[in-house]
């Protein structure tokens, strides 16, 4: 609980200050398996004040039901996925790495490979949150539509360049580097993961970063669906979209 509502505090330091790329804090975490000096952990997440949340799924749902079964908008959703449903639109990734050499790591470049492309399913849409205060700074986006699919280095709504636009160091052993990166939907069902490339010294090598042993999933939330429902995330209530 600490070390996660220590990364929510970190977040928002990136978000803030744009002269910032990682924060490092000391990690208690249990120490990696003999040989593998470079470590990354994901986790997917959205901010409800700015962004929404949304997920799509092959066929009906009985929001109904969805109301009884779930205590809120946003764990409603992330039931959907667990049943088959797909993230859409937009999802961030909070990428944790770590050095546990004494050799400094320098990251090059952060690109989303796609393992599967799927058309969306037209069924039902939900969603839930979108803006309701003012926009923080994004300095890192994947476009699953581009061509290159590689990480953008955002200041403000200006572009900077291919991620990172500066030369980003993990200096320091056994002390993670904590940063975001929003993925924005592309025109089909995307499945895919995150190769985040670096160099060690003469070495370079690669991370392939997934979602907790399986490939992120995100599809369009624009298209043809069957039925669409809003939600205010704090309430239980869907409400059909005309």
């Amino acid at each position: 609980m600490v070390i996660a509502t220590l990364g929510v505090v970190l977040s928002t330091l990136l978000a803030a200050v744009v002269t910032t790329y990682f924060d490092v804090w000391t990690s208690s975490r249990s120490p990696v398996p003999a040989g593998r000096a470079i470590h990354a952990e994901s986790e997917v997440w959205w901010d409800l004040k700015r962004d929404v949340k949304a997920v799509r799924v092959a066929g009906p749902v009985d929001v109904r039901k969805l109301e009884l079964a779930y205590p809120d908008g946003d764990v409603a959703l992330d039931g959907l996925v667990e049943g088959g449903g797909i993230y859409a639109g937009t999802m961030r990734i909070r990428l944790t790495l770590m050095n546990f050499t004494k050799v400094p790591v320098s990251i090059t470049g952060v690109r989303a490979r796609v393992t599967e492309e799927k058309p969306a399913p037209k069924g039902a849409l939900l969603s839930c949150g979108g803006p309701q205060g003012s926009v923080g700074i994004t300095r890192v986006q994947i476009d699953l539509g581009s061509a290159g699919k590689a990480a953008q280095e955002y200041d403000g709504g200006d572009l900077v360049g291919q991620y990172p636009a500066q030369e980003m160091q993990l200096a320091k052993q056994d002390e993670p580097a904590i940063f975001d990166i929003r993925v924005e939907d592309g025109k089909a069902a995307y499945s895919y993961v995150l190769d985040v490339a670096y160099t060690q010294g003469t070495k370079k090598g690669r991370l392939v970063v997934d979602d907790a042993g399986k490939p992120f999933r995100l599809a369009p939330a624009e298209g043809d669906v069957d039925a669409a429902y809003r939600c205010d995330h704090t309430t239980t209530r869907w409400t059909k979209q005309p």
